[in-house]
């Protein structure tokens, strides 16, 4: 799972794209794939899932509300402003599955 400053960096450059409208150019289209690949992974690894398998999305434990539906919109190649603002929210949303996860975790210990 790619660490939370990693994530920090990725959206401060995305974000510098979303400001000056060049989101849809070749840089920030890579940026945004980066960002989904590795968004994606943290939800499965939140899941201890160790490969992404999209056909799975449904059958998570932890996982945001309409994934499915949210994962096809912003797997889509278009709206890249709204696929990355779509996936930021989701990143914020999985930090808090991911604690919750941790919390019950310790729990049954």
């Amino acid at each position: 799972m790619q660490a939370e400053e990693w994530f920090s960096m990725k959206e401060t450059e995305l974000d510098k794209l979303a400001d000056s409208k060049h989101l849809h150019q070749e840089e920030g289209v890579q940026l945004i794939a980066e960002y989904r690949i590795a968004l994606l992974e943290m939800m499965f690894e939140i899941n201890d899932r160790r490969t992404v398998n999209l056909s799975e999305l449904s059958e998570l434990e932890y996982k945001p509300l309409n994934v499915v539906e949210r994962v096809d919109y912003f797997s889509q190649n278009k709206f890249h402003f709204m696929r990355y603002q779509q996936m930021k929210t989701m990143r914020q949303e999985l930090k808090k599955l991911k604690a919750v996860m941790e919390i019950r975790k310790k729990r049954k210990i």
